[in-house]
């Protein structure tokens, strides 16, 4: 349909101007949305007001929105129009005029009730403004101060006496009417760990009108850690931890929200200049993170017999190395088509060794008889298989064995043709050895014994397929093992929220050939899906999603300064 729209314009009484355009389409839309074939820019008007189509009767205009639509001047729904009707949509007024040639309609349209006129005529009826309700901004602004202070100051200080007082923080107040002004006179939500004396301000405020003094805190806190060792050197970072508040870092009054101030600036207001003022930390400068902070240092042993330890970044050549004491291959452990072990073929995975703690966060340490005994037995003689020394320690393992091959010798029932009679004759027998008997008897017991110590201290079938060992002089000695259950002491990971990730996402074990690499990964394994405190694409981090300021080994935070 092919429709031409002539807009008319009033100057004056007599002076029109007229805009005309063509308007090509199946139905004509009206409305003051940008999408109507005809729009009606007055905020009076409906966005999709009505609808002009062809029917088999003729031009039928419908409602199309909730306001009125009027023809000839009677509310309809719908009705079919002719040259000379006149529809009002809002404040137009729409005529139907005789179709030009080549026009399937024609229409002129016209503001009829501009707003101005619609705008004083409801000004004239209604009373806006202070000044017509008898009030001028200076006396209404008095009378809502003085509201105010009477409410909210006065009120409350005159009751407060008379309200009830919390005397154990292990009992809540019965309620009384009183505390509705008390309670009235509020400085915000108090979070859920202190909210059971929520009612009673004194037991945090020692006195009106004044902050939190870190003795309220320490009435209740008095174990909390410290925040570094009470030995370490700080300098002149010194003085400015001890003189912290409780209250800088934690914040009552925020609600659901944290009690502990998690904004990033907080610790890096001290951190980023600690190799100035605090040299003999040891710490490195953090600026922010990720951009700022410092590769991660792993805690590795150096000598698990003293024992002795370092920190070292990750990621430097040659890498670092952690001796631990034993001889140790998982790459060898993780062969995809698996291993025969004494209970058959199985392909190993990372769980079958690293057992989740119960909290999920860390796993439980890593012992023979939990993860290596089910596949390294300490069998050493095939005759005897229900037999197997004790592990770890080396001098008692020869004890052992000597006084096992002792015992079975005098005891009988040997079944080597090798043997002497006497330690073939049939167990029990109540014959009593003769000098030579027992001789011979016990230097078969010997020769057993050194070649199943043979056996134990080979590189390949004993102790020294998993331990660094020694052997001179005679003496063979197993190295003490010492394995890091935390490589990362100095913060905290959880690995119950990486759950979704698989192991050699972040730990490349299938590559790993020798005990002594250490499969840490370093920041920018971490940096790869965690961002800032304000990040949009990663997880928000702060310095406390990885690190604790309290630390419990390094005893208590308040000493001197508890009561301020």
């Amino acid at each position: 349909m092919q429709v031409e729209v002539t807009f008319l314009t009033r100057r004056g009484a007599d002076a029109v101007m007229r805009k005309s355009q063509t308007v090509t389409a199946e139905a004509i839309r009206f409305g003051r949305g940008t999408d109507n074939e005809v729009q009606f820019p007055d905020i009076r008007v409906a966005l999709r007001a009505a609808v002009l189509a062809p029917r088999e009767a003729g031009l039928v205009i419908e409602r199309a929105g909730d306001e009125m639509l009027r023809v000839n001047g009677e509310g309809v729904a719908s009705a079919t129009v002719h040259p000379g009707d006149k529809i009002n949509i809002g404040p137009y007024e729409v005529v139907i005029v005789e179709a030009p040639a080549g026009f399937d309609a024609a229409l002129t349209v016209e503001l009829a009730q501009p707003l101005g006129d619609a705008l004083e005529r409801l000004l004239s009826q209604s009373h806006i403004g202070l000044g017509s309700a008898g009030w001028t901004k200076r006396s209404l602004a008095w009378t809502l101060f003085s509201l105010c202070v009477l409410f909210a100051l006065i009120v409350p200080l005159a009751v407060y006496p008379f309200g009830t007082v919390v005397h154990s923080s292990r009992s809540v107040p019965n309620f009384a009417s009183i505390d509705l002004v008390n309670m009235s006179w509020n400085a915000g939500s108090i979070g859920n760990p202190h909210r059971f004396f929520a009612q009673n301000c004194a037991t945090c405020h020692r006195a009106a009108f004044s902050s939190v003094p870190d003795s309220a805190c320490l009435s209740c806190h008095s174990d909390v850690g410290n925040h570094v060792q009470a030995s370490a050197d700080l300098g002149p970072s010194g003085p400015k931890l001890q003189s912290m508040r409780c209250a800088q870092c934690h914040e009552e009054h925020r609600g659901v929200h944290s009690l502990v101030i998690q904004a990033q600036a907080l610790c890096v207001d001290c951190h980023e200049q600690l190799n100035e003022t605090a040299p003999k930390a040891g710490t490195a400068d953090v600026t922010g993170f990720p951009a700022g902070h410092p590769q991660f240092r792993a805690t590795l042993v150096v000598d698990a017999a003293k024992p002795t330890f370092t920190r070292q970044a990750l990621g430097t050549k040659p890498p670092p190395e952690d001796h631990s004491g034993l001889v140790f291959s998982h790459e060898a452990h993780l062969i995809k088509t698996g291993l025969p072990t004494p209970n058959g073929h199985k392909v190993m995975v990372c769980a079958d060794c690293h057992i989740p703690e119960p909290s999920g966060q860390g796993f439980l340490p890593i012992t023979f008889e939990g993860q290596c005994h089910s596949c390294h037995d300490l069998k050493f003689d095939a005759d005897l298989p229900w037999r197997e020394v004790p592990h770890g320690d080396a001098a008692a393992v020869k004890i052992a064995v000597d006084d096992f091959y002792a015992h079975i010798a005098l005891q009988g029932g040997v079944q080597d043709a090798a043997a002497p009679a006497f330690v073939r004759r049939p167990v029990g027998s109540p014959e009593q050895p003769t000098e030579a008997e027992s001789k011979d008897a016990l230097a078969w017991a010997a020769g057993r014994a050194a070649n199943a110590m043979a056996i134990i201290w080979d590189d390949k079938r004993g102790c020294a397929y998993c331990h660094v060992t020694e052997h001179a002089n005679g003496n063979f000695t197993v190295a003490p093992v010492l394995m890091r259950a935390r490589f990362l002491p100095e913060a905290r990971f959880d690995h119950s929220k990486h759950a979704a990730q698989q192991c050699t996402d972040c730990h490349d074990a299938p590559h790993s050939e020798k005990s002594s690499d250490v499969m840490i990964p370093g920041i920018e394994s971490c940096i790869a899906c965690h961002g800032s405190e304000r990040a949009d694409l990663k997880t928000q981090s702060t310095c406390t999603s990885c690190h604790l300021f309290h630390r419990q080994e390094f005893g208590p935070m308040k000493t001197a300064n508890a009561g301020q």
